[in-house]
C-alpha cells in the first residue's frame, strides 16, 4: 500500500458528512473538541463519543458506542463516518466490523491497528486489561474493513510504533505526517488528512 504527504491545498477540503469522533486513551469528549471545531468549519456535523473517558475496550464502552452509533446513523437516515485518535481507532475498527452496514468511512490518527505494538503505556494497558470485553480479539482488529478506510501516522510518533499503525486494506489509504503523538490532534498535516479523507 503506497505511502504519500499531501500537499497543502489552498484551502481545506469541505463535505457534509456526519462523523462520530472517538477520543485517545484515557481522554474523554474535550480533547476532541477542536477537532470536532475543525470537521464542523469544514461542513460536516462531528458527534461526540459520550462514554467518559476512553479507557479501552470494555464490554460497557463497546455496548455504548453501538448504542451511539444507532442513534446518530438512525438520525442521519444513513452510514456514518467515524474518526478515531490513537486507541479510539482500535474502537473505530472494531465498531465498523461489527456494524458494516452503518459505516461509511473509518479513519484513523496514530492508532496502533496491527498489534502488539510497542508503547511506553504498556504496563498501563496491561493493567487495564482485565476490564476488556473477553470476546475482543486483537488480531481481529487487524483484519481488512470492507469499508474505506485513511490510517494517518507519523514516523515521530514517540507513543505508538509508526509500523503498527496501518495494516494493507483494498480501500485503504495511508498518510504519512510529521510531528509527535501527542500533538496529532492539532497537527495542521493531520486535520488536512481527515478533512481529505471526508471530502
Amino acid at each position: 500500500m503506497p505511502t504519500y504527504r499531501p500537499a497543502p491545498p489552498p484551502s481545506e477540503p469541505t463535505g457534509d458528512r456526519t462523523v462520530l469522533v472517538i477520543p485517545a486513551f484515557l481522554t474523554a469528549d474535550p480533547f476532541t473538541q477542536p477537532l470536532r471545531h475543525f470537521l464542523a468549519r469544514c461542513g460536516h456535523t462531528p458527534h461526540p463519543w459520550r462514554q467518559g473517558f476512553n479507557v479501552g475496550p470494555t464490554a460497557a464502552a463497546r455496548a455504548g458506542l453501538r448504542h451511539r452509533l444507532d442513534e446518530i446513523s438512525e438520525a442521519s437516515g444513513g452510514p456514518i463516518d467515524l474518526v478515531g485518535i490513537s486507541l479510539g481507532g482500535l474502537l473505530a475498527r472494531d465498531l465498523a466490523q461489527a456494524r458494516p452496514s452503518q459505516v461509511r468511512r473509518v479513519v484513523t490518527i496514530g492508532s496502533p491497528v496491527r498489534l502488539p505494538t510497542a508503547t511506553p503505556l504498556e504496563p498501563l494497558i496491561r493493567l487495564l486489561a482485565r476490564h476488556y470485553a473477553e470476546d475482543l480479539e486483537p488480531s481481529r482488529l487487524s483484519q481488512p474493513l470492507p469499508m474505506p478506510t485513511t490510517a494517518i501516522y507519523s514516523r515521530d510518533d514517540g507513543v505508538v510504533a509508526w509500523e503498527s499503525c496501518w495494516v494493507p486494506e483494498p480501500f485503504g489509504r495511508v498518510v504519512a505526517v510529521d510531528g509527535a503523538h501527542v500533538t496529532m490532534c492539532r497537527n495542521p498535516a493531520v486535520l488536512r488528512a481527515v478533512a481529505e479523507a471526508l471530502a
